[in-house]
């Protein structure tokens, strides 16, 4: 046995943020579909809201999308990207514990504090944007600390191949941050208010939440999900990916490509005809990734 193999020891993995986060997700599902459920109700049985503006359609509707998106998908997101990212570097969550905890912990009190200001009617009034300033910095510090343990676990790798999941979720991650500064730019009308005011004014602001909330589409239910297909599908199946040449090229043309397509949202308004027609353009060559990722899938 050579002096090498007698000195390596295996790599004891962070799992336990990952079943957290598994938990988490799970009971997220459960909360975002009874939510979905009540408020469809309420649009046949209006007396359902209790004659409160806590329980009305309008304050609901943000937590059930919420609680989908961000509190089961995000979650899953999260805990999964952990999971794979240890196993395809052969390396420990950058960090330690410490850091990874508070990236858990950090992203359900933001989730809490966002329901919770729904129901009590704070609002930004931004579709997939909805939570005030103060909560938008906090969840701004979790990411950028999400964003430091996925990069720092990759850099310190001991595989010294990067497979194609990380790339998927690191675009999400690195994407979902700079949407979320941009879109969420605000003044706040005091430091002690929850209120605040769009930096943005008319048709610029319906552009800049567009090519918020089609990304947010593209890059946080697309991409990051692209990413667990591209580790657990082959793992699942006891194989490779059909072509990791075309994974390759899937990536590029989805990153590429989708992040130009938001205007096609904004389609007959205000919004100027050569911004409309280059997201519809853009929008019709994205069938290039869609069939990229359903060959691999």
């Amino acid at each position: 046995m050579s002096d090498h193999a007698l000195t390596e020891r295996p790599v004891v993995y962070n799992d336990a943020v990952v079943k957290k986060f598994v938990v988490a997700s799970l009971f997220w599902a459960i909360v975002a579909f009874l939510v979905g459920c009540y408020i469809a109700a309420e649009l046949t049985w209006p007396t359902l809201n209790l004659g409160l503006s806590f329980t009305n359609f309008g304050r609901l509707r943000p937590v059930h999308t919420s609680a989908a998106i961000f509190a089961f998908g995000g979650s899953a997101l999260l805990g999964t990207s952990f999971y794979v990212v240890q196993r395809t570097c052969r390396a420990r969550l950058f960090g330690g514990e410490a850091l990874a905890s508070f990236v858990f912990w950090g992203y359900q009190f933001f989730i809490v504090m966002a329901a919770l200001s729904y129901v009590m009617g704070f609002s930004q009034s931004k579709e997939y944007a909805e939570p005030e300033w103060h909560l938008d910095l906090w969840l701004t510090i979790v990411w950028v600390c999400y964003l430091l343990i996925f990069l720092g676990t990759i850099m310190k790798r001991s595989e010294p191949h990067i497979y194609v999941a990380n790339w998927f979720y690191l675009a999400f991650i690195i994407t979902i941050a700079v949407l979320h500064i941009v879109n969420n730019a605000a003044i706040p009308i005091s430091f002690y208010s929850a209120k605040s005011y769009s930096a943005y004014a008319g048709v610029q602001d319906a552009l800049v939440q567009w090519w918020y909330g089609h990304n947010a589409v593209g890059f946080f239910l697309t991409a990051g999900f692209l990413g667990m297909m591209y580790y657990f599908i082959p793992k699942a199946a006891g194989r490779p990916v059909y072509s990791y040449r075309l994974s390759i090229v899937h990536f590029w043309t989805l990153i590429f490509i989708y992040i130009w397509a938001g205007p096609h949202h904004l389609h007959w308004t205000a919004l100027p005809d050569w911004t409309q027609t280059l997201g519809m353009a853009f929008s019709i060559m994205l069938w290039m990734p869609s069939w990229g990722g359903m060959i691999n899938g």
